[in-house]
């Protein structure tokens, strides 16, 4: 019998999302913050199951409020397929959090790196940027407007790579290494350059709810 297409993606994807920031410039955990009746957090997992067989999530501040404010939402089965992983060191800086993260995912082939500030890219994105993938390439990244966006998609040889790096690099570092085969997809959605650092950002995304 011939496998799902989709269900093969979702075996081969694991997502990575980074729970782990003070949120200095909030005033309150990002993850934590309200977007259509779910937590910025909640909304990103539930979508990034589309396309993940797995879900990462990398805590640090506030770790069991997190943990507990989000799993909320999930049933006994979501939970089974995700996972938790505190990193202490979450305050040197987001690379880091990356780093840990990668370190307790095995056996996936590519991983849906993704940011907590974007909640509202919909779900027909997430199914058509998984869409994208082919052989040959380790890194796939959306841009709207020839402007570079996330989430991204990279191999476990461009997460190797990560791993090998000091805590005191940064992605943008190794994005620019001629190792790398890089795919850029000219997508419709603007919601992949979002980028909520303040409540004045935060107050404008609220608002485009009610915007038709």
């Amino acid at each position: 019998m011939e496998t799902n297409p989709k269900s093969k993606v979702r075996q081969n994807i694991t997502g990575l999302l980074l729970c782990a920031g003070m949120s200095g410039r909030m005033g309150t955990s990002k993850a934590l913050m309200m977007y259509e009746d779910f937590p910025f957090a909640v909304q990103i997992i539930k979508k990034m199951f589309l396309v993940s067989a797995k879900v990462v999530v990398v805590v640090g501040h506030e770790p069991e409020k997190v943990k507990s404010e989000i799993i909320k939402y999930f049933t006994s089965n979501d939970i089974t397929n995700l996972k938790f992983v505190l990193n202490k060191n979450y305050k040197s800086g987001m690379f880091s959090s990356l780093q840990y993260g990668l370190k307790n995912i095995q056996q996936s082939e590519w991983i849906l790196y993704h940011f907590v500030d974007q909640p509202s890219l919909p779900n027909s994105f997430y199914k058509e940027f998984a869409e994208q993938l082919s052989e040959g390439i380790n890194w796939l990244q959306p841009s709207h407007k020839k402007k570079l966006g996330h989430p991204i998609l990279f191999d476990n040889h461009t997460a190797n790579m990560i791993l090998q790096l000091s805590e005191n690099n940064s992605l943008r570092d190794l994005s620019n290494d001629q190792r790398i085969k890089k795919q850029i997809w000219n997508c419709n959605y603007p919601q992949i350059l979002e980028d909520i650092d303040t409540i004045e950002q935060f107050n404008s995304l609220t608002i485009k709810q009610f915007v038709i």
